[in-house]
């Protein structure tokens, strides 16, 4: 990414997202670089993923390594993930304090095969690195506006039933009933359990579930919380990600949207999540649609970048690229991204960044204005339920239907891309 894309404000934006972050998750967070502010990927400080195939290789390597590097082996864990493909390590601590990155360097050197072992990545609602946000592309706003932006879209007709995950910070039960959102009627979830002072990300989930609906209005959705009303500062380890993913799945989806992601070490594929697809999703007529994150770049960002998945970029209202977007193999597909109005919790929220950090937002409309790619992906996945809901379709051909029905563009930021219309 160039320089010129990072400024002092995004610098320290950066850095106040990354201070609050490591925080909210009692310090368990690292990150690949000096500074904050030039990170590339975040990690659990002491956790190493394996894939099953590789741990013995993985043990081995470790057992070569010179004694004064890991005062003692390091400890797999006892919880089975995706039946027992994905195993977990603990490491302990390093005699000269390397991080989990420096030790997986070493054991490379010595022969292990590149990517068998991963850190265990920090997955955040649309993140990003180096100047970008480990966020949405903003925090929400007010807004005078009663009707969302894109507006509600009624079906044509309705041929099945069709279920929807949303994967996300969990579901506001108010909206679903306020005679302000009653797009939202119907919608369930795992209770964010919101209060008078908003936390960060809080309504992140229902802002997403309303751009669903009202794209999709036929369509039941329910919203799985994985970062409880921002408790955790938004984010989750891409080990216990997969568990959500799992819960997602019993609800029997057709999609499952995710607007969250992370980059990784050296750009090898989420180890969970590609498993996670293997032994689970690639069995299942369900479509995974997925944030490209709001970073300015075309570095892979998972899970958008995998080809099973639709990866999801940000329009302005006037066609162009958002200037946060990524692009490149992230992004499949690019969609409206720049201030959605949607359905949001009432309550008083403290901005949390720079340039607005210490401001007051007051929400009292039922109703907030955001931007990023997590709300470009919503509309995407609304648009292959109701293509779904409208024919009958299997999930992965409304997949296919609806990347076809996108129109060739070229940006000049971006080159040649795809983009969806605003309305089906």
């Amino acid at each position: 990414m160039s320089d010129w894309k990072i400024g002092d404000d995004a610098r320290r934006r950066t850095t106040d997202q990354l201070r609050d972050f490591r925080a909210a998750n009692d310090g368990q967070v690292a990150w690949d670089t000096e500074a904050p502010a030039d990170f590339t990927y975040v990690f659990h400080p002491h956790r190493v993923l394996v894939r099953a195939a590789d741990a013995d290789d993985f043990e081995r390597a470790v057992a070569q390594l010179d004694k004064g590097v890991l005062t003692e082996p390091p400890r797999r864990d006892d919880v089975r993930l995706l039946d027992g493909e994905l195993v977990r390590y603990l490491l302990p601590e390093r005699v000269d304090g390397q991080s989990v990155p420096d030790v997986l360097d070493l054991l490379e050197r010595s022969g292990l095969r590149p990517g068998a072992a991963s850190p265990d990545h920090w997955v955040h609602v649309a993140p990003g690195g180096p100047g970008g946000n480990l966020c949405p592309a903003i925090e929400p706003e007010e807004t005078g506006l009663k009707e969302p932006w894109p507006p509600q879209v009624p079906q044509r007709k309705k041929s099945c039933d069709v279920n929807v995950v949303v994967v996300d910070t969990g579901w506001n039960p108010p909206s679903g009933t306020d005679p302000r959102t009653p797009w939202l009627d119907g919608v369930t979830g795992d209770d964010e359990l919101n209060g008078p002072d908003l936390r960060t990300y809080a309504g992140h989930g229902t802002f997403i579930a309303g751009v669903v609906r009202c794209v999709a209005p036929e369509t039941n959705v329910f919203v799985e919380g994985f970062a409880i009303g921002g408790l955790g500062g938004g984010g989750v380890l891409e080990s216990d990600l997969v568990l959500q993913l799992e819960e997602a799945l019993a609800h029997d989806p057709q999609v499952i949207n995710l607007s969250a992601g992370c980059r990784t070490r050296m750009d090898y594929p989420s180890i969970a999540l590609e498993l996670f697809y293997l032994f689970r999703l690639r069995k299942r007529d369900c479509v995974l649609v997925a944030a490209a994150g709001n970073d300015s770049w075309s570095a892979p960002f998972w899970p958008a970048a995998f080809d099973w998945c639709v990866g999801v970029g940000s329009l302005d209202r006037d066609g162009r690229v958002s200037d946060f977007s990524n692009f490149g193999v992230s992004a499949d597909v690019y969609a409206l991204g720049r201030n959605h109005v949607n359905a949001f919790p009432d309550g008083t929220f403290v901005c949390h960044e720079s340039p607005n950090k210490g401001d007051v937002r007051v929400f009292d409309t039922g109703m907030a204005r955001w931007s990023g790619t997590s709300f470009a992906a919503p509309l995407v996945a609304g648009r292959i339920a109701r293509e779904i809901s409208e024919t009958g379709a299997s999930a992965k051909d409304a997949r296919d239907a609806v990347l076809a029905s996108a129109r060739y563009d070229s940006d000049p930021m971006v080159g040649p891309h795809h983009e969806l219309d605003l309305l089906p």
